[in-house]
């Protein structure tokens, strides 16, 4: 492991990244993140665990969907896709643009204890 970062991503940041190229059913383009992995591994590894967020609010929110209320980095409300969570190159974030409140934090942590089967 390299030497640890002083300036990282940390768990919980809302940072646009650039998710392009992508296949099949992967979400794309430049679009909010929130980074999930731990501080620890943030600090030496050159890469990010994120789920990507969408403006498209579906009809029906499933377990692996929460929904988010405009706040800061995001500018209008929006739905975080737990079932899209994925590891990334520290070099797709292109900046940071908020926190996710705790309230949400803590749907998130529910949504990714289903869909990983953590429970």
């Amino acid at each position: 492991m390299k030497k640890p970062s002083a300036s990282y991503p940390k768990n919980g940041e809302i940072f646009i990244a650039d998710l392009n190229p992508s296949f099949g059913r992967e979400i794309h383009k430049k679009r909010p993140v929130l980074v999930i992995s731990n501080n620890v591994l943030n600090q030496v590894l050159p890469t990010v665990i994120v789920i990507p967020f969408s403006s498209i609010i579906p009809q029906f929110i499933g377990p692996d969907i929460v929904k988010i209320n405009k706040q800061k980095g995001l500018n209008k409300q929006s739905t975080i896709i737990v079932n899209q969570l994925r590891s990334i190159d520290k070099e797709r974030l292109v900046k940071k643009v908020g926190k996710l409140s705790k309230t949400n934090s803590q749907e998130v942590e529910e949504a990714i204890k289903i869909v990983l089967d953590l429970n």
